[in-house]
């Protein structure tokens, strides 16, 4: 029997749909009655015990986003991170059934607390895009093997599809030597504005998140891929955007990299 259980008499359901959303509402800093509705009794004050409650659900709220930004959480160092979890945690309750996705809103909360500060917002992108790159569904991998039994009329209509793991970001700062030292425990550089934006890719090869910067022309592709363009058609597209390049030789290049890195699924 816990703490809670030992302060209420037997209630009807009804009554105790009430009462679990009176604490509820307490838990997450809302207006609650929950404190008249509780009986006293011998022991610890019942005051004494919702706070117990009260604390543990933060805690655990705490953790939760220290486990998912961890290398956000190295970069401000251990009581900075806190402070800012906690002052989270204090306006955004959780509203899922299970604490893997507690935390979705965090990196953009943190840009718009520290705008001066971009880096911060950006490293704590990068942490949540890998987590949930690690945590998406499987799907079986496309192969070369794949490809070359297509028939030559199949490639006019052929769509080549992405992931569930497939992300993308745009970083303004060296976001990702940050992030590079603070994998290695070593100490991150000065944080700086890039002269131009990265766009980032992020998506799971066999069992592991990865990620690596884009060129325009790839990223235009996989833009047009994730539009669901044709292959015919993207590479219609990027004939007309940059006709200076082999855009065939190109494609067949980025297709192979695609295929060898996992990035295409069937």
């Amino acid at each position: 029997m816990n703490a809670i259980e030992q302060l209420l008499p037997p209630l009807p359901p009804l009554q105790l749909l009430d009462l679990q959303q009176s604490l509820q509402a307490y838990l997450i800093g809302q207006p609650s009655q929950i404190d008249t509705k509780l009986r006293r009794g011998p022991g610890i004050a019942v005051d004494r015990r919702l706070s117990i409650y009260h604390h543990a659900y933060r805690a655990r709220l705490h953790e939760t986003l220290a486990d998912s930004y961890g290398h956000t959480r190295r970069y401000l160092g251990d009581d900075w991170f806190e402070r800012e979890a906690l002052a989270f945690v204090e306006v955004h309750g959780s509203q899922h059934f299970s604490l893997r996705w507690y935390g979705a809103d965090f990196a953009h909360w943190l840009s718009q607390r520290w705008p001066d500060d971009g880096e911060i917002g950006e490293l704590a992108a990068l942490d949540w895009a890998l987590r949930s790159a690690f945590d998406a569904a499987d799907a079986p991998v496309l192969t070369m093997a794949d490809l070359a039994s297509l028939a030559p009329e199949a490639w006019a209509d052929l769509r080549l599809e992405l992931p569930p793991s497939y992300a993308r970001l745009k970083q303004s700062f060296n976001t990702l030597a940050l992030w590079q030292a603070l994998d290695n425990e070593e100490t991150p550089p000065v944080a700086q504005p890039l002269a131009k934006p990265v766009d980032l890719l992020i998506w799971r090869r066999g069992h592991s998140p990865h990620f690596r910067s884009l060129g325009p022309l790839e990223s235009q592709a996989l833009d047009a891929l994730a539009s669901g363009r044709t292959f015919s058609e993207t590479c219609a597209d990027l004939a007309e955007a940059q006709s200076e390049l082999n855009v065939a030789a190109e494609m067949g290049t980025l297709l192979r990299r695609w295929v060898d890195e996992e990035l295409l699924v069937r």
